[in-house]
């Protein structure tokens, strides 16, 4: 196997390991009804592109897809710089609970 299918095959897998992750807070952000949490954690789980995400985050599927989605997303709703930091402190909560 060369180098990129296996840097390939190697993000898919860790994705799998991780949908726990993604589903948890999916779970918890909808018990919150914080729309907008699901959203991004939906599309970043949703995202199936594997050469991709070694583009955004070598080493972790779940971070670097939730931040890189939730810019996605904060950029389509058109939030100012305070209402990004407030996401993005919102997001960083929820994943303080995966560490609990």
């Amino acid at each position: 196997m060369q180098g990129l299918e296996f840097m390939i095959k190697r993000a898919e897998y860790r994705k799998l390991k991780e949908a726990d992750l993604f589903q948890r807070v999916i779970e918890w952000a909808r018990e919150d009804e914080d729309d907008v949490i699901v959203e991004i954690v939906e599309r970043a789980f949703n995202d199936d592109d594997a050469e991709h995400w070694l583009t955004i985050h070598p080493s972790s599927s779940y971070s670097g897809l939730t931040g890189y989605y939730m810019d996605i997303v904060a950029r389509e709703r058109e939030l100012n710089g305070n209402e990004r930091r407030l996401l993005a402190k919102r997001l960083a909560d929820y994943n303080k609970r995966l560490l609990g």
